[in-house]
This record gives C-alpha cells, structure tokens and sequence, in this order.
C-alpha cells in the first residue's frame, strides 16, 4: 500500500472553506488502484489551521499513473480567473509518501 500525504497550511479559521473542496471527488474514486480519500483537520495551532488529505493507493505505479491522468490536471486546475475564495487562504503545502510497512486492522472478533 501507499499512502500520500498533502498537508496544507491554511489561514486560521479556514478549514471549512479548503474542507469543501473535498466534499465531492473529481475522478479519483474512478482510478485504477486508488483506495480511499481522508480529509483530517488539526485546528490545534494559535496562528494556522492544517488540512491534510491522505490518499492511500495499492501501490505507488497507481499513484503516479493519477498523478499523470487528465483528471488529476483538472482536479488541480488553477484558478487564476479570481473568483476562487481557496486559493488566498492556502498558506502553504507539503506533499509526502510513504510505504506502508505493517498494518494492523480490527479483529472481526473483536466487532
């Protein structure tokens, strides 16, 4: 498994604003080996807010064959016509991936 991480750096107050944007998919769900989407949220900080959206794919060829699809380019389309109320409150991002290296689940015993 592989998981990806984008971490926003985000205006104080303005995680339900970015959140949103991930209320729908724009073809993700629709990619070969893409598992799921999480958006998590840390309001925790005194100066900025962070949203970080975790994808976890099968492997990291199905991540990269995303990342060069048509719709991730429109998923990230730019808005550079102004009338995006996202993009001025995006402070940042830092994009990381990793490997999944163990996993522990549930024990449907346990359910």
């Amino acid at each position: 498994m592989w998981i990806v991480m984008n971490k926003l750096d985000v205006e104080k107050g303005k995680v339900a604003a970015v959140t949103a944007r991930f209320q729908t998919t724009k073809g993700i769900e629709s990619m070969d080996g893409f598992v799921r989407m999480q958006v998590l949220t840390d309001t925790s900080d005194e100066t900025k807010d962070q949203v970080v959206i975790m994808t976890t794919w099968r492997d990291a060829a199905s991540f990269e064959n995303w990342r060069d699809s048509g719709a991730y380019k429109h998923a990230h389309k730019k808005r550079d016509d102004g009338t995006s109320e996202v993009k001025p409150i995006v402070l940042g991002n830092t994009v990381t991936q990793y490997e999944v290296a163990i996993e522990h689940g549930a024990s449907t015993d346990d359910v």
